[in-house]
């Protein structure tokens, strides 16, 4: 960050600059010092340090050498230092510090701090509050980022450039790269509808719970990469430890076929070490490609990726309990907030991208458009026969709205069931990888005491 400091200045003709015209002649010679002369620069954040007599913000604290006057810290978005300077002494402030915050680079944002999920939470929130008092989407969303004035303000400059060169709402909040895509998804659905305060509320409650899908996901591939990891590791020993060393040392006996023996068993033995490193090799080539598909940014790449994985038996439970629980929840946030049924299914199959669950909501959509109602629309193989029980047996909006989340509920605890069932799958079959590696090599050992005991 480049970085300036000068003395204190006010402007000379603002009626509510509170320190009076006597200071004009300094703070327009201070602008000119702080600006470098007012040369123009490319937009950037700048972050002013200032001191006014009265708390004009959040960040007001009191000034430790002026009684009666607080410091204040704004962040701005401005083509040159003078604007940036310039907002601040329009607020009737008196400038003491300005520093030009630089762009992070790739390694700084990979490990750098990070916007925490509670703040994207309450981000989302605000904006709930502003569309449900009257504003338009992107003048929520413009109220919101102004009335930042911490670091998070940097990131938020973004939305707001793309929001004053005509972007629209859902398009400038992607771009802060916050939110999956079914987040957007339900926001972009909800904006087309017309029920953006509706999808607003129904995006806080997703995202307060998270992606379900990508956190079991994470949880059981995190599970099976630390028994893989083991596994390899007793492998490796197995093969580059103990077996060179019983080549090192070659059996001692006057029994030509007990040698031979011994030499055969230490081949094969080495031979499967040497074939369980190969396949470990492959399945890590496996894991990692699928693991740039998932998280590709191409969500036609996603899909496919989800898709295979659909197939899978385990996974593809995994997945599909997850996405069905995900969006009737989501289903159900919107019908009790009073949107259409066809509006509200529109928005909540936007909240998942595992193929089966999509194909399933758009036959939803497809039978509720010719006219069928939801008993009928849901009688699909995909739920349950209890599941579809229950939906036929309700009467109104209300009750259809608790039959999801009773649905959804049912459907998460499947889903860490699936989870948990896949972390015992990956636990033994890691146990089995390495106690192949390790029984083919301990046979070897055994042979060779047999014969040391022995004395032939």
């Amino acid at each position: 960050m480049r970085r300036e400091r000068g003395g204190l200045h006010q402007p000379a003709s603002n009626p509510a600059n509170p320190f009076g015209p006597r200071h004009g002649r300094l703070a327009q010679r201070s602008a000119d010092t702080w600006c470098g002369g007012g040369l123009s620069m490319a937009i950037s954040n700048v972050r002013v340090d200032y001191l006014a007599p009265q708390m004009l913000d959040a960040t007001a604290r009191p000034d430790d050498r002026l009684s009666g006057y607080f410091r204040h810290q704004l962040v701005i978005t401005a083509s040159r230092k003078r604007e940036a300077i310039q907002q601040v002494i329009d607020r009737g402030g008196v400038v003491l510090d300005v520093i030009e915050l630089q762009a992070k680079g790739r390694l700084s944002r990979l490990f750098g701090s990070k916007v925490s999920r509670s703040y994207k939470q309450k981000f989302l929130q605000a904006l709930a509050f502003n569309v449900r008092s009257g504003l338009s989407p992107e003048k929520s969303l413009e109220q919101v980022i102004l009335g930042e004035l911490g670091e998070p303000r940097l990131i938020l400059n973004q939305a707001l450039n793309a929001l004053r060169q005509g972007f629209g709402f859902v398009a400038a909040v992607e771009l802060l790269n916050w939110f999956d895509d079914s987040t957007l998804a339900v926001l972009s659905a909800g904006e087309a509808a017309g029920q953006l305060s509706e999808a607003l509320e129904t995006a806080v409650s997703f995202y307060e719970k998270g992606s379900a899908t990508l956190k079991l996901m994470f949880g059981a591939v995190t599970w099976t990469a630390l028994d893989l990891i083991m596994a390899v590791s007793t492998v490796i020993g197995m093969r580059f430890g103990l077996i060179e060393q019983l080549k090192a040392t070659p059996l001692m006996s006057e029994d030509p076929a007990k040698v031979a023996q011994y030499n055969s068993s230490l081949a094969l033995a080495e031979w499967v070490n040497n074939g369980l490193l190969v396949f470990s090799f492959v399945f890590f080539l496996i894991l990692i490609y699928f693991t740039m598909l998932v998280l590709s940014p191409d969500q036609k790449t996603r899909t496919q990726a989800f898709g295979i994985l659909e197939k899978v038996p385990v996974i593809g439970e995994l997945l599909i309990c997850s996405g069905i629980a995900a969006t009737t929840r989501v289903l159900g946030s919107l019908l009790t907030g009073g949107v259409a049924f066809l509006n509200a299914v529109q928005i909540a199959r936007k909240g998942t991208i595992t193929p089966t669950v999509s194909l399933f909501w758009q036959t939803i959509t497809d039978r509720s458009e010719i006219g069928e109602q939801p008993a009928v629309a849901f009688n699909h193989p995909l739920l349950d026969s209890s599941e579809r029980l229950l939906i036929r047996a309700h009467k109104d909006q209300a009750q259809l709205a608790e039959c999801l989340a009773s649905i959804s509920q049912t459907r998460d605890d499947k889903a860490n069931s699936a989870a948990r069932k896949f972390a015992v799958i990956a636990f033994v079959a890691s146990l089995a990888y390495s106690g192949i590696a390790v029984l083919f090599s301990l046979a070897v050992v055994y042979l060779q005491n047999e014969v040391v005991l022995s004395g032939a």
